[in-house]
């Protein structure tokens, strides 16, 4: 249901905040971090496929 997948997508993104206001990662923490946000933009993207064509855009013009 779109409903969980919104609701464990809020849940993620509140972990990262927390680890955030934590302090600034670095080494391990960096890369757990960055897979983190990596699986937030997949379900968000499955949830949207639109948006998974969007972040291509902008990973693209970003490099």
């Amino acid at each position: 249901m779109p409903e969980d997948r919104l609701a464990l997508i809020g849940k993620a993104i509140d972990e990262v905040a927390a680890a955030l206001s934590a302090g600034a990662p670095a080494g391990a923490e960096l890369d757990d971090l960055a897979v983190r946000l990596a699986r937030i933009w997949a379900m968000i993207a499955e949830l949207d496929p639109a948006i998974a064509g969007r972040l291509r855009d902008y990973t693209a013009n970003g490099d």
